[in-house]
């Protein structure tokens, strides 16, 4: 029972997105006295969601009918069926692979691959749908900009994805830094850095502390936090200027990277479009150093 309940609060979240995920799509229609909520939901997430009205209005500095207007706004006759939403999409952001796992969610198909592309497909179309643009402009014109220093870091699955970001920015831009290592060995990186700098981070389900640790320091510094996640949201979100959530609730339990690889892609394609002039001539350059290089050695690929 627990399996299948976790399944359909997941197909659910695949339907509608996170309720993180309404916030943001409603939040330019919301009332001033609105978005003051769905900040506070938004900066202590899913943690305000989970306090009574009293307590999310008195710290949003609001009215409880206001609370019960967004709460309407985003589709639930209560508030009480608002927190048992907010309830059940927190036991699936923290279940593992053992958990979710369904032998049977893909034993169906006769064509065990074509399924599977078919539901990858529908993760990646979930994403582009549930993602404000606002959002995605705001990390491609941070990591546009020539003055800003760049910094990536990825957790155990995810750290393959900022070190290939990692080397697309190299090459059209300066000042980039793939973070590797133990935890302890960031401060070193941490303490140079400051409102110019940009820290991406990647992270998804089950979240690593050490991610949140980092970016409440960096954020203190004035750094500008980017995070790619899922569509539960990294607890860096409260502290990140914008946030990338991919769906990646896979088929048969585990995780997909896939669509958090397209929005990889797609913030690198935008960059190269909006930035083409600066990066062209750089481009140039490198292109010819490459070749000087390359000459009387064996050339290696891309």
């Amino acid at each position: 029972m627990l399996v299948s309940s976790s399944l359909i609060v997941e197909k659910a979240l695949s339907n509608t997105g996170s309720i993180a995920e309404q916030i943001r799509a409603l939040f330019e229609t919301l009332t001033p006295t609105e978005r003051k909520v769905g900040r506070v939901l938004l900066a202590n997430y899913p943690v305000a969601g989970l306090e009574t009205i009293a307590q999310l209005a008195l710290r949003s500095d609001v009215s409880g009918p206001t609370v019960l207007r967004l709460i309407s706004k985003l589709g639930y006759d209560s508030y009480t069926s608002f927190q048992t939403a907010l309830r059940d999409e927190l036991e699936v952001r923290l279940q593992s692979p053992l958990v979710r796992h369904d032998p049977a969610q893909l034993q169906g198909d006769n064509d065990f691959l074509l399924g599977y592309a078919a539901r990858i497909t529908q993760l990646m179309q979930d994403t582009v749908t549930h993602l404000p643009r606002a959002e995605f402009d705001g990390v491609v014109d941070m990591l546009g900009e020539r003055k800003h220093r760049i910094w990536l870091l990825g957790g155990r699955l995810t750290d393959p994805l900022a070190a290939y970001l990692c080397h697309h920015l190299k090459v059209v831009r300066a000042d980039v830094v793939h973070l590797r290592g133990l935890p302890t060995s960031w401060a070193d990186s941490l303490v140079d850095m400051g409102k110019h700098d940009v820290l991406v981070i990647f992270d998804i389900r089950r979240y690593w502390d050490g991610a949140l640790s980092i970016a409440e320091m960096a954020a203190q510094r004035k750094v500008n936090v980017l995070l790619f996640t899922d569509q539960w949201l990294s607890p860096v979100s409260r502290v990140a200027r914008f946030t990338l959530a991919a769906h990646t609730a896979g088929p048969a339990g585990w995780d997909s990277n896939t669509p958090l690889m397209l929005l990889v892609d797609a913030v690198i394609a935008a960059l190269n479009t909006r930035h083409w002039g600066a990066i062209s001539d750089r481009l140039q350059e490198v292109e010819a150093m490459r070749a000087r290089l390359g000459e009387g050695s064996a050339q290696t690929g891309e």
